[in-house]
């Protein structure tokens, strides 16, 4: 590149200040599509690679500064812990434990996410000791601007990001420095001396034409694509893995087209909420139930927008503005849309620039700024939870059904394949209850007192020509959310009561409450929940909790026990029936609470057996197990990042090994030849063996070179290789392939 030490790190700089930003466009499609978040801190991670090679770090003390790195990115974003400290150490060995062994049983979403960072490190690590490779030594960056090119083109085709302008911006980052690269090689090769005022001269008109060209190319009219591309390749990954038996993991995603299957428990923090008392956390709705899942309704998505502050006009309007009150949100999690409480009025608190637009269908709440979809960090939202009349809704009726508009149709679409016992069931349930409110609470009660047991564990997934809702309700009866709250939505559907699927999460675990503030809650992915909107007529939407275990919503005002009661006619008789009435009731009410009690004791069992059966290894396993992964993946990284250390004395050691008749001078010569290529000598094109030889005895100031050479051409065209052919070369063989190692 250049001789003079400064100079060289100058030009060295400024070429990896492009490689950085080149870096960059690959990061940011990487962490959008797949929602890794924290984008500034993998950056830094390449600055530091970068700067390591810049000022020729020793090699150990590189690989240690990076390892520190990324064991510190580890624990901060993945442990929820002190950095550091003993519980972040034992958590990230059992995650990698974890992982370890989900790989062996090519079990792929069994995968921590913190192994599968440490997996991506790697690989970021080794990809720019490679662009230091092609820079520094071959002087040419071609390969990896085509592959970043062919990279962004087919995310740009297959997926949902748009690349158009990184695809630009990597055009002209990647010309300007394959013609800088050029400029040096063109320097070298004519004995230039390599001044500022030169370079200058070469890129400034290069990147004159490059500017121009961009312009140009940018500002022509573009024709519309000539055919119909593929869907994405997230349409098509989504049929990976669905309806194996393979272990998921709980948390919120928006894919929902094959539920079932047993999953385990994630305690990473999703978002912190400051509020007056705890809440559902409403995401977004679905209404097509497709028998092994739910999808939105296909076609264009139809949005309304609005600003911060902005009344936001939902199906479930709010309560009384007396009873307005704040919540505080903090995300953890990079989510672009808002997390929801019942009766939401507006969001605030955001930075400027920010606007909101509501998915009508689904009603989630997306954030944009600049016309593209961002992640807020913290906002402020405004609400007066909804309450409901207990005697209006026991006025509800099956007759206020027929009078629904047409829009209702689509949160009563079941499909032709459901089986009609499932239908049975509903009515069967529900048949004795006048009012839609109570038909609802029918089937709620109905999971409760009838053998329906909550498990996250020994979950089926249905076959190809099975239900989900179906063989939820009548073969297994065991499940979680999913199961409950799918099978209501059918059920209400099936005996005409409007109905929709809701996304979002649970109350969270309170941390903090103090008497006049308000209380502190941490949402965790275990709080991933989903539950039940019903339409009832004369009332709105409304929702229900049909899942065993979880509270629900108290959002119903008992306005019937304060009514006047009309005069009976036969006190007696009306007292009698009464007081026999209150006895029944008080004798089920026993009953329900002896059953709930015996349940929770039941589940309490269980779930202490799940613990006790989980693979749980000690803290001293699990260390041992830990340090010899990371062992084995530091003598990787060492093996790969000193293989010119290595190689050339592991070649030398496979020949003696060889007896010396059976080692072939042409194989010995071509694999000469390939080490001094390796190192940097390589042998042009035209130019004949006797002048490569010279050529490397006058780089490596020897002469050895020239006597193999002399030799092999002497007998390269005879078959009689003695033995006295090898040792003849041998020694200064030897001394060349050991020379290539630096």
């Amino acid at each position: 590149m250049t001789n003079h030490p400064i100079k060289r790190t100058i030009v060295l700089m400024a070429l990896y200040i492009v490689i950085f930003f080149m870096l960059r466009e690959w990061l940011l499609p990487i962490v959008d599509l797949t929602n890794t978040g924290h984008l500034n801190l993998f950056l830094l991670f390449v600055a530091i690679c970068l700067l390591t090679n810049i000022v020729h770090l020793n090699g150990w003390i590189s690989a240690v500064i990076k390892f520190a790195y990324i064991l510190w990115f580890l624990m901060y974003v993945y442990t929820g812990t002190k950095v550091f400290s003993i519980e972040s150490v034992l958590t990230l060995s059992s995650d990698i434990q974890n992982s370890w062994s989900a790989l062996m049983q090519k079990d792929w979403n069994g995968v921590e996410n913190s192994f599968r960072s440490i997996l991506f490190f790697i690989l970021l690590w080794m990809t720019i000791y490679l662009i230091h490779y092609w820079v520094t030594v071959k002087h040419t960056i071609i390969h990896f601007l085509l592959v970043t090119i062919i990279f962004l083109v087919l995310l740009d085709t297959f997926s949902e990001y748009n690349a158009k302008f990184a695809i630009i911006r990597v055009m002209f980052l990647g010309l300007l420095l394959l013609g800088t690269l050029h400029a040096n090689r063109l320097f070298e090769t004519n004995a230039v001396e390599r001044k500022g005022i030169k370079y200058i001269a070469v890129l400034v008109p290069l990147a004159v034409m490059l500017i121009a060209s961009t312009v140009f190319a940018y500002a022509m009219p573009k024709k519309g694509p000539m055919v119909t591309l593929p869907k994405s390749l997230s349409t098509l990954m989504d049929q990976q893995g669905k309806g194996s038996s393979a272990i998921g993991k709980i948390g919120y995603v928006e894919d929902d087209k094959k539920l079932g299957g047993p999953f385990k428990m994630d305690a990473r923090v999703v978002f912190n909420a400051k509020a007056d008392s705890n809440q559902y956390w409403r995401i977004e709705t679905k209404d097509i139930y497709t028998s092994k899942g739910w999808e939105r309704k296909k076609g264009d998505v139809y949005v309304e927008a609005f600003n911060q502050n902005e009344n936001i006009p939902l199906t479930i309007k709010p309560g009384s503005k007396i009873d307005q009150t704040t919540a505080e949100i903090e995300m953890e999690k990079d989510f672009k849309f808002i997390m929801q409480t019942y009766g939401l009025m507006n969001v605030s608190n955001v930075e400027p620039g920010v606007s909101f637009y509501r998915e009508i269908d689904g009603e989630k709440i997306r954030s944009l700024k600049d016309e593209e979809e961002i992640a807020l960090e913290a906002y402020t939202i405004s609400y007066s939870s909804p309450k409901y009349s207990l005697k209006a809704l026991k006025k509800t009726s099956t007759k206020d059904l027929k009078k629904l508009s047409k829009d209702y149709n689509t949160y009563l679409q079941l499909p032709k394949t459901l089986p009609k016992r499932v239908k049975r069931l509903s009515k069967d349930i529900t048949k004795d209850e006048k009012s839609l409110y109570g038909k609802a609470n029918a089937i709620v009660d109905y999971f409760k007192y009838n053998n329906y047991v909550y498990s996250r564990d020994k979950v089926a997934i249905p076959g190809k020509n099975d239900d989900y809702v179906d063989q939820f309700l009548f073969d297994t009866k065991m499940g979680y959310c999913d199961n409950f709250s799918s099978s209501m939505v059918v059920m209400l559907r099936s005996i005409g009561i409007p109905a929709r699927w809701v996304k979002g999460f649970s109350e969270g675990e309170e941390v903090q409450n103090v008497e006049g503030e308000q209380k502190e809650f941490v949402i965790t992915n275990n709080n991933a929940h989903s539950w039940v909107e019903a339409y009832l007529p004369g009332i709105g939407w409304m929702s229900f909790e049909p899942t065993i275990g979880f509270e629900g919503f108290d959002n119903v005002l008992d306005d019937v026990k304060n009514q006047q009661q009309p005069t009976p006619i036969n006190p007696k008789k009306e007292d009698k029936e009464e007081k026999q009435k209150q006895q029944k009731a008080e004798k089920k009410k026993e009953e329900k609470t002896k059953e709930e009690k015996q349940k929770q004791e039941k589940d309490k069992k269980q779930a202490q057996k799940e613990k006790a059966n989980e693979p749980v290894m000690s803290k001293k396993s699990t260390m041992v197990m830990a340090t010899i992964i990371g062992a084995l993946l530091v003598l990787t990284l060492i093996l790969v990042l000193f293989r010119r250390k290595w190689i050339p004395k592991a070649i030398i050691a496979l020949y003696r090994m060889k007896k010396p008749e059976n080692i072939s001078i042409d194989h010995a010569y071509h694999q000469l030849l390939k080490q001094l290529d390796h190192a940097g000598l390589k042998k042009g094109n035209g130019q004949t063996l006797q002048d490569y030889a010279n050529y490397v005895d006058e780089r490596l100031s020897t002469t050895h070179m020239s006597k193999i050479t002399s030799l092999y051409e002497q007998r390269i065209y005879s078959n009689n290789y003695t033995q006295l052919d090898w040792l003849e070369i041998k020694e200064s063989w030897e001394y060349l392939i050991n020379r290539t190692s630096g």
